[in-house]
């Protein structure tokens, strides 16, 4: 591997800081695209920031789970559509990193640099089961930064019920360019279309997989790719949840102070009811942060000392995650609607990151009903701790 690459999280977060003018710059037009820009997706490739999760023997940086939680605020406060290539995608890595070598192997034939998306079965895809093999066919959902992709992960159940996961090269499937969105317009979380047959090397069952010691920990000793992956992977989505709040009261914050009504020629910054408002969003971030910060410093703790994270402390972990995304999608929310009719365009930034956090919002790992029924039920029912719902649909 190139020694410049060969880098530490406060390496690449100088990386991120040196490309933040032209990632802000580009925010726009990575929305208008609809899917990462080329030249950010080089620009991050240059800088190593592909390599976050894929193993050393690979050519990878391999920097444990701090790095999407550091690295993904980093850049989403510049472009949260831009992060998800990195806290999102990225982990597909590590999955895959989990897989027997004769599947590593194939997918890192071609260097480290690669973008691996995901689908799941949500728009009709089946997976049958076909000689030693798996038939996967038809229309797989959530695919981000699929454009980019040089290999794919199909996750979802047989019609047996039987849950697995499975990689595709790109020569076997296609892309149907459906993402209209409200918010992360220029994820490109597109549609794959399929119908390929997957040797057995490279399916594993998704209960093995997200366990301890998966297949690939025989090669990859490193706690992502050998230590139970649900409680971590969990969390990656809250940096870029941070990033995105920070950076939209920051935008808030430099638009209202230049601001003057147009009816009247008030001074929107010298209202208490603004002033109020304001201080209510920062309070709710900050709130989320702390919150945030001490699920990832336990999540932390636990890779360092390769402790177990009990099935309530997950549960808690979940209600945690959930309630920090609402107090940053209540945060921006409020402040956009104080903008008034200036909070309904487009090209303004506040309304960019509040879209963003919103969409986010959305994410299963972040689900408010999920979680939080799960951790009220468990406390309800003492000794009755059920299966995380994290994987359940």
């Amino acid at each position: 591997m190139n020694d410049r690459l060969s880098s530490t999280i406060e390496d690449l977060i100088q990386r991120i800081e040196a490309l933040a003018p032209t990632l802000a710059a580009r925010a726009s037009e990575t929305e208008q695209r609809r899917a990462p820009l080329p030249e950010t997706v080089a620009a991050f490739r240059a800088a190593g920031l592909l390599r976050v999760f894929v193993p050393r023997r690979y050519g990878g940086l391999a920097l444990g789970w701090r790095a999407p939680y550091v690295l993904g605020r980093a850049i989403a406060r510049h472009c949260p559509s831009s992060t998800w290539l990195v806290s999102i995608v990225g982990p597909h890595a590590a999955y895959t990193g989990r897989f027997p070598v004769a599947a590593q192997d194939e997918v890192w034939a071609e260097g480290p640099d690669i973008v691996i998306a995901a689908a799941t079965v949500s728009r009709g895809g089946r997976l049958t089961r076909d000689r030693d093999g798996v038939r996967v066919a038809g229309h797989f959902g959530f695919a981000s930064a699929v454009d980019h992709a040089s290999w794919a992960l199909i996750i979802g159940a047989t019609e047996s019920g039987e849950a697995i996961s499975c990689l595709l090269p790109r020569r076997d499937f296609s892309i149907e360019d459906d993402w209209y969105a409200a918010g992360l317009r220029g994820t490109g979380t597109k549609t794959i279309v399929a119908d390929a047959w997957v040797p057995a090397h490279r399916i594993v069952s998704s209960r093995i997989l997200i366990g301890p010691r998966p297949p690939g920990s025989v090669q990859n000793p490193e706690p992502m790719y050998a230590r139970e992956y649900t409680p971590f992977v969990a969390g990656v989505l809250l940096g870029p949840m941070l990033g995105a709040t920070e950076a939209g009261i920051d935008a808030y914050v430099t638009t209202t102070r230049a601001r003057v009504g147009a009816l009247f020629g008030n001074r929107p910054a010298e209202m208490t009811t603004v002033q109020e408002r304001l201080a209510e969003s920062t309070a709710e971030f900050r709130a989320a942060e702390l919150l945030a910060d001490a699920v990832m410093n336990h999540l932390l703790a636990r890779e360092a000392d390769g402790g177990s994270i009990s099935p309530e402390r997950q549960l808690e972990f979940g209600r945690d995650r959930s309630f920090a995304m609402k107090l940053c999608t209540g945060a921006m929310q409020r402040l956009t609607q104080q903008m008034g009719a200036l909070g309904l365009f487009d090209d303004n930034p506040v309304q960019r990151f509040a879209r963003d956090v919103a969409a986010m919002a959305t994410h299963f790992g972040v689900g408010w009903d999920r979680n939080m029924v799960a951790f009220g039920r468990a406390l309800l029912n003492p000794g009755d701790v059920q299966e995380h719902p994290f994987w359940k649909t």
